[in-house]
C-alpha cells in the first residue's frame, strides 16, 4: 500500500523539513538514502536509475546539483530534484505523486493534472476522467506497458491506460485534452518507430476492445480494435472464413487496416481496408461517430489507407469476410548466386500470375547461401507445378515443397515464431516497373556490402484485386504497384546499431531513382518527404479530411497528416 504524503517523513525516519529540504532541492540525496526513499515512494531503484537517465538524455543539464553536471548550468535549464527523479519528471509533486500512487492502489481514476508543452486550449462541453486500467509509473506494470516493439526505442509515457469500452476511450481523449498534454493511441503496439508511445504523454491503449463477432448470414464480422492478428485469424477460423490481412501475429488490426493491410490474400481478396464496410471511432472531441460509404464519407475514405493516429480513435471495425478451407503452401530455395536471374524472373511474373497464389520473395545476406520464395494459393494443388513453371525455369531451383493444410495451419506456419521484441530498423519502396539490370545490380551489390548476417530485402507482389481499384478510390495510392520492397536490418550487440541503420538508410537511397514512394506501415522516421511517400497525390484529400475532422490537430505525433494551413 503506497503512503500517504504525511505519512513519507514517518516511514523515512526523519522530519518533514526534511523531506521538504529535498523536495526543493535544499539538500542533496546520500545514495545509502536511494532505496528506502524510493520503497517509501512505490518505485525500485532499478527504474529510479532508468528514468534518470531518460531525463538527463533529453536535457544534460538537468542534475540534482543547482550547478549542472559540467559547473553552473544555461539560464533557463531545469534543476532536477531527487524527489523529482523518483517521480519521472519533474513536474510532477510528491503530494500529487502520492495520491496518484494511492489512486492505483485503490484502483480509481481521479488523477491531478500534468504539465506537458503547450496545446491549443480545447472547448469541450464535459470533463473527463480516466476510466479502464490505468498504469502510473511507479506501478508494477509500468515496464512492460511503456515496452515499443522495436526495443531499439525506450519510451516512458506519463500514464498507459488500457480501455476496454468506447467510454474509457472517449475518458481518456477528454483528459488528456483537458490535462494539455500529448497522447497517443495504440492498438498492437507495432509501429516501426515506437509512434505509438509517448514520453511524458499518456499512450490509449485499446487491447481491451478484443471482442470479435462474425455473422456468417452476412459475411461480416465485428472486430474491436485492440485483436491481434493471429488471434483473429483463429477466431475467423471457428466459423470457416478469413479476411486478407498480414502474417506478422501480433500485430493490431487497427494499424494494420488504417494503413492498408497487404498480405497472401490481399491479391485475391483484395487489401484488409479494401474489406473494411464500417468504422466506429472516438474523435478528437472525445465523441462518437460512425464512418462508412453512406455516413461521413470522406473520413471512411481517409480511413481505407490514411494510416494510424491522424483522424480519431477507432474501437471498432466491420469487415466482410471470405470463406477459406484447404490452401496450399509451396517453398522454393535457390543458391545465393542466382540472385539477380531469380529476382528479374519472379517480378516478372508474381504480380500477374493467377490472383488466387500469391509468392513472396527473401533475399538474405550472401552468407545465408541460399534464397527462397514462399508462396500461397487457394486453389487445388496440383494446379501449383504448372502456376510455378515460369519462376522455376530460372537458376537453379530445388524441388518445390508443396503441402496442402488447413488455412489456419497454413497462418501459423506464415506466422513462424515472431511476434517478440527485437530491435530493427526497416524502411520500403514500391517499383511500378520492372526493375533494370542496373537496379537489380545496385539491389544485389548492397545486399553483399550488407554489415550483419540479419540483414534482408523483402520482396512482396501486389497486383490482382489490388489493382483492380482506382489509386483515388481510398487513401492508399500504390495500386498501380507491382510489388513491395522491404529493407530490414536486425541486430542483437549495441555496436551494430550504427552500421545496420545506415546500411538500410544507403540502400533505400541507392534504389530511389528505381523506386517509387513508401508503405505507411513500415513507417520510416528517416524517410525524405515522407508525406508524398507514403500518400501519393491522395496528400491533398488526406490533408483537407484532417482539417475537417481534426481541426486543432489534436492527433498530432512523428508522421502524422498535417491539415491545410498547418
Amino acid at each position: 500500500m503506497t503512503a500517504r504524503a504525511e505519512d513519507l517523513p514517518a516511514r523515512l525516519g526523519t522530519s518533514q523539513n526534511a523531506v521538504s529540504n529535498l523536495e526543493i532541492g535544499e539538500r542533496r540525496l546520500d545514495v545509502l538514502e536511494l532505496r528506502p526513499l524510493c520503497a517509501a515512494l512505490g518505485i525500485s531503484v532499478e527504474a529510479f536509475v532508468a528514468r534518470l537517465e531518460h531525463v538527463l538524455a533529453k536535457d544534460p543539464w538537468r542534475s540534482t546539483s543547482p550547478q549542472g553536471p559540467y559547473g553552473r548550468a544555461p539560464p533557463g535549464s531545469t534543476i532536477l530534484t531527487p524527489m523529482e527523479t523518483a517521480m519521472h519528471t519533474p513536474r510532477i509533486t510528491r503530494r500529487t505523486f502520492l495520491a496518484s500512487s494511492a489512486a492505483v492502489a485503490a484502483s480509481t481514476t481521479a488523477h491531478p493534472i500534468i504539465a506537458a508543452p503547450s496545446r491549443r486550449a480545447p472547448s469541450l462541453s464535459r470533463s473527463g476522467t480516466l476510466t479502464g486500467r490505468v498504469i502510473w509509473p511507479q506501478g508494477p506494470d509500468y515496464d512492460e506497458a511503456r515496452l515499443t516493439f522495436n526495443t531499439r526505442y525506450s519510451r516512458f509515457p506519463a500514464a498507459v491506460v488500457v480501455c476496454d469500452t468506447t467510454e474509457d476511450v472517449q475518458n481518456a481523449v477528454r483528459w488528456a485534452r483537458q490535462q494539455n498534454i500529448p497522447f497517443r493511441a495504440r492498438s498492437g503496439g507495432h509501429s516501426y518507430e515506437a509512434f505509438s508511445v509517448v514520453d511524458d504523454g499518456l499512450v490509449i491503449d485499446v487491447s481491451g476492445l478484443d471482442a470479435t463477432v462474425v455473422d456468417t448470414a452476412r459475411g461480416e464480422a465485428v472486430v474491436g480494435a485492440g485483436v491481434r492478428l493471429l488471434d483473429l485469424y483463429r477466431h475467423l477460423w471457428n466459423f470457416g472464413v478469413t479476411l486478407p490481412a498480414g502474417t506478422c501475429p501480433g500485430v493490431g488490426i487497427a494499424g494494420l487496416t488504417l494503413g492498408g493491410g497487404i498480405g497472401f490474400l490481399s491479391r485475391r481478396y483484395g487489401l484488409t481496408c479494401d474489406n473494411l464496410l464500417a468504422v466506429d471511432l472516438v474523435d478528437a472531441n472525445g465523441d462518437t461517430l460512425r464512418a462508412s460509404v453512406d455516413e461521413h464519407g470522406d473520413l471512411f475514405w481517409a480511413l481505407r489507407g490514411g494510416g494510424g493516429g491522424n483522424f480519431g480513435i477507432v474501437t471498432t471495425f466491420t469487415f466482410q469476410v471470405h470463406p477459406i478451407a484447404e490452401v496450399a503452401l509451396a517453398t522454393v530455395t535457390w543458391p545465393w548466386d542466382d540472385v539477380a536471374e531469380v529476382l528479374d524472373a519472379w517480378q516478372r511474373w508474381a504480380p500477374f500470375v493467377d490472383n488466387r497464389l500469391t509468392a513472396s520473395l527473401g533475399i538474405a545476406n550472401p552468407g545465408a547461401g541460399v534464397i527462397s520464395s514462399t508462396a500461397l494459393f487457394t486453389g487445388a494443388p496440383d494446379e501449383l507445378p504448372t502456376l510455378l513453371a515460369p519462376l522455376l525455369a530460372a537458376g537453379t531451383p530445388s524441388a518445390p515443397q508443396i503441402q496442402s493444410l488447413p488455412f489456419m495451419a497454413a497462418a501459423e506456419q506464415l506466422a513462424g515464431a515472431g511476434g517478440g521484441h527485437a530491435n530493427f530498423k526497416n524502411t520500403s519502396a514500391l517499383a511500378y516497373e520492372p526493375l533494370s539490370p542496373q537496379a537489380i545490380s545496385t539491389l544485389v551489390d548492397g545486399l553483399r556490402a550488407a554489415p550483419t548476417a540479419s540483414n534482408l530485402v523483402g520482396l512482396f507482389p501486389l497486383g490482382g484485386a489490388i489493382a483492380t481499384i482506382d489509386p483515388a478510390a481510398t487513401a492508399f495510392p500504390h495500386r498501380r504497384a507491382l510489388f513491395d520492397l522491404q529493407y530490414q536490418a536486425y541486430w542483437w550487440d549495441a555496436s551494430e546499431e550504427q552500421t545496420d541503420v545506415a546500411w538500410v538508410d544507403d540502400l533505400r537511397a541507392a534504389m530511389a531513382p528505381y523506386t517509387t514512394g513508401a508503405y505507411v506501415n513500415y513507417i520510416d522516421a528517416d524517410l525524405p518527404n515522407w508525406e508524398t511517400a507514403y500518400y501519393g497525390p491522395n496528400l491533398d484529400r488526406l490533408m483537407q479530411v484532417k482539417s475537417a475532422f481534426d481541426p486543432d490537430d489534436v492527433f498530432n505525433g512523428p508522421q502524422t497528416i498535417p491539415g491545410h494551413g498547418s
